[in-house]
């Protein structure tokens, strides 16, 4: 099983075959045969709009009718592809919320070209408690047939414990380590609701079974996760931040896994500090533009986000190219690895993908630890740079999807606009051949979208004015 992610290797090749241009920032990997271009001399192809892919046939496109609730860059994005808006029963494609899902998935008959956005149980990947079981599981099936050295790699995730279950475990825990900061999530929430920071025992008892085995005093308590708090998180002008990284999946047998290279930091609006005074303050310790957008150092209209390429290219002018390649290249392996934790229980179905938002913080040690998996990412835009980006890599995921038909079914593509393969279970595997860096923060370009949103120029425009540019733009 190891085998199948140690040497994964997308090769450098547009959805048509043609070499694909490289950023000088770039890591260069080796490619297959079959997939070199027979004249490295020949010239690039001319830039193809998007109507018509590299290698697309050159048939009409059919019209599709696309279904929604959202009223976000997710529905501009749709309609600015020429597909149709409708209530009915009669779409193509569905992008979904997660409770209709889980309520009418499996009432309903797909027929053969209709594709939904979530597959059935999700969950199993997206809810921080099953998330931790089946990465512990897969960790103790690998640590029994491959040892020690490979399971270590699947420890990415900061010790955890479900309560109220595991109360008692933690507790034992917590007293090796007597004031130690520890956060607590809600198992099914997102977007930082219902997050706070701990650093004595007695801040959960509300989670503590008594002698009977009863918990809250016999009132339900909420299921959360307590997970050890990174208190050393790599900063950036003293902030601390965390990365959003855009995942599609478009089957789970065989596993198939594109990554987008245009990822985003998001940092908080106060500088970083661990005094106890401070331990309760969400503005320091939180990320989430949910929270951010509320602190009183928020500036509206600038953001309070970085590309990932900036990241990547700062940190390679602080650690060296070799050490951030490095970095880059773990964080696209433990997306891989928490995928495989969930292959043998995510029920496949041809008309479902995924878009899914991780999480990754990195600690001081450059070391990546994986936060959460999001099954239903934020794509409301608080900036015109921030609708460019989404409304970009949407375009991308509805081009990889295909639901104009322009490519062969059960067609496996290298790349597609900024997603690469980087995991198609018996066949991205080139083992051998040269040292592996992932493309995660290189370079691609976002085009403006079509439409510009008229209350971000409004945002834009009351924002102070500054020597430096917005930090959506840095």
């Amino acid at each position: 099983m190891m085998s199948r992610d140690k040497g994964i290797q997308p090769p450098s090749v547009s959805p048509g075959g043609a070499p694909v241009k490289k950023d000088k920032d770039e890591p260069v990997r080796p490619t297959s045969k079959a997939l070199r271009s027979p004249n490295p001399a020949t010239p690039l192809p001319s830039i193809v709009p998007r109507s018509t892919p590299p290698g697309a046939a050159a048939v009409a496109t059919p019209v599709v009718k696309f279904r929604t609730g959202m009223r976000n860059t997710v529905f501009d994005a749709m309609r600015d592809r020429g597909w149709k808006d409708t209530d009915g029963d009669d779409w193509d494609f569905f992008w979904a919320d997660v409770h209709w899902v889980h309520e009418m998935l499996d009432h309903v008959y797909l027929s053969e070209g209709q594709r939904i956005n979530h597959f059935r149980n999700h969950y199993e990947l997206t809810r921080k408690d099953l998330l931790l079981k089946n990465l512990k599981r897969l960790t103790r099936e690998i640590l029994k047939s491959h040892g020690k050295a490979e399971s270590a790699k699947f420890e990415f995730l900061p010790p955890a414990y479900v309560l109220p279950g595991e109360h008692a475990l933690f507790a034992e825990e917590f007293k090796k380590n007597p004031g130690s900061v520890w956060i607590m999530k809600p198992v099914g929430k997102a977007q930082g609701k219902g997050i706070f920071l701990i650093n004595k025992i007695s801040m959960i008892n509300g989670w503590k079974k008594d002698v009977k085995g009863v918990v809250g005093g016999g009132e339900e308590v909420e299921a959360y996760i307590v997970q050890r708090y990174i208190e050393r998180p790599l900063l950036i002008g003293g902030k601390k931040f965390d990365i959003r990284i855009y995942v599609l999946v478009t089957s789970y047998y065989p596993l198939t896994i594109y990554v987008h290279r245009n990822g985003f930091c998001r940092f908080s609006n106060s500088q970083f500090s661990m005094q106890a005074k401070d331990i309760s303050n969400l503005y320091i310790h939180a990320t989430n533009v949910a929270i951010q957008k509320h602190s009183p150092n928020y500036i509206s209209g600038r953001g309070c986000k970085w590309l990932l390429r900036n990241l990547r290219l700062y940190l390679n002018t602080k650690h060296g190219k070799g050490r951030v390649d490095d970095l880059f290249t773990e964080m696209e392996a433990l997306i891989v690895r928490s995928l495989m934790s969930v292959q043998k229980v995510m029920i496949n179905d041809k008309h479902c993908f995924e878009l899914y938002g991780y999480d990754v913080l990195i600690d001081d040690d450059l070391k990546p630890w994986l936060l959460e998996v999001n099954a239903s990412p934020s794509l409301t835009a608080e900036t015109q740079f921030d609708y460019d980006l989404k409304h970009a890599m949407l375009q991308d995921a509805f081009d990889l999807i295909d639901m104009e038909k322009r490519f062969p079914p059960k067609t496996v593509r290298q790349k597609v606009g900024g997603f690469d393969l980087v995991y198609c279970e018996g066949s991205v595997r080139q083992e051998g051949r040269g040292r592996y860096a992932s493309y995660l923060g290189c370079y691609h370009p976002i085009p403006k979208a079509p439409r510009t949103k008229k209350r971000f120029k409004d945002k834009e425009s009351k924002a102070p004015s500054s020597s430096q540019e917005p930090i959506d733009n840095v």
